[in-house]
């Protein structure tokens, strides 16, 4: 292990213990200095977030918990006076009647451990404050980093422990998540080894344990992937009138590209859990549920690997108003209904050429 990595994990390690204690804005203090070593760091990412959580369950607003976790600093401890002692120093740590209040601060350190072996134990604070639907998120997101290359160590086990508590994840929630994580990690692995000519994934299945019943299932997900690898790029399309959708479907197909469908905003966020586009085409009014598409953008965005992949709108509606809040969310382009298929195709192509120079030159 590097020293820059040591530091991180020694940062991670105290502030998952500050949590633990309740003290969320020293233990903030420790994850940024995590974010001053590593700006993008996934766990100080998902930490922060916890915090954010906790400090929201205490009543205190998103913004101000934001802007606390943002100030939060260590500050050098400074010795802390001591008042003179009647009894020789000798006797202060087993003399078990001395008052706490005129011993010196290592001694009150002391006694204060003593009496507290003495108590029963009682829950974490933490473990009082509700949970919000972040932490799951966040605990995910740290898990999706630990399994990215396999089967985890003993030490990366006994760290999961730790942010399973520290998150107050259940053990069946964990089982859960922790599945859905593993069987990503697998689909990831096999598109990364599939890039570098590897043909035969035996060795990554028995890398991700993944069970003969996890095989099947998986299957038409593994067939997808890899027609989506010898493609000249794949295309999440989210529209839910099902003709145009088809429409759209069968134009980018014969152009070459793999594609992959979704009805619902909703829907496609799902998608995202096991597919990864090169590009998104994405309708903007859905009649159900609830999500619209600007709102779709903003959420896939908010995903770290999405953070550069291109976006173009599409809707029938040629309003200025709509046009520019598209454009002002960041969106790469933004295509009118009935669709040109010449123009349909060049901005597809023209897209996926920029953002693959994009990266290369990164």
């Amino acid at each position: 292990m590097s020293e820059h990595q040591k530091n991180i994990s020694d940062f991670l390690r105290l502030a998952d213990k500050e949590i633990k204690n309740a003290n969320l804005e020293i233990a903030m203090a420790y994850i940024n200095k995590i974010f001053a070593l590593e700006a993008k760091n996934v766990y100080a990412k998902a930490y922060r977030e916890r915090i954010i959580s906790l400090l929201e369950a205490k009543g205190i607003l998103r913004i101000d918990a934001e802007q606390i976790v943002l100030e939060a600093k260590l500050t050098e401890p400074v010795p802390a006076p001591t008042k003179e002692i009647p009894k020789p120093i000798t006797e202060g740590p087993n003399d078990t009647t001395a008052d706490i209040e005129t011993v010196p601060t290592k001694w009150k350190w002391v006694k204060q451990e003593q009496q507290q072996t003495t108590k029963p134990a009682t829950p974490s604070k933490h473990h009082l404050i509700k949970r919000s639907a972040v932490a799951s998120e966040a605990y995910k997101t740290l898990l999706m980093e630990i399994w990215s290359d396999g089967a985890i160590t003993h030490d990366e086990q006994s760290r999961v422990e730790s942010m399973r508590e520290t998150f107050a994840i259940t053990q069946d929630e964990h089982a859960t998540i922790e599945k859905d994580v593993r069987l990503t990690s697998y689909l990831n692995s096999i598109k990364s080894e599939w890039r570098q000519g590897v043909t035969n994934f035996e060795s990554l299945r028995k890398k991700f344990l993944i069970t003969e019943q996890e095989q099947v299932v998986l299957e038409p997900k593994v067939f997808q992937l890899l027609q989506s690898l010898q493609s000249n790029g794949s295309i999440l399309i989210l529209d839910d009138e099902i003709p145009f959708l088809t429409l759209i479907k069968g134009l980018l197909s014969e152009g070459g590209y793999y594609c992959f469908t979704a009805t619902t905003a909703e829907e496609g966020l799902q998608l995202l859990d096991t597919m990864t586009p090169d590009i998104v085409i994405c309708d903007i009014n859905f009649t159900k549920p609830n999500m619209s598409g600007f709102a779709f953008y903003e959420k896939f965005r908010s995903i770290d690997k999405f953070i550069a992949t291109p976006f173009i709108f599409l809707s029938a509606l040629d309003q200025d108003v709509l046009i520019r809040t598209g454009k002002k969310l960041g969106a790469d382009d933004y295509l009118l209904k009935p669709i040109d298929t010449e123009m349909l195709l060049a901005t597809v192509e023209g897209k996926l050429r920029r953002s693959r120079e994009l990266r290369r030159e990164n």
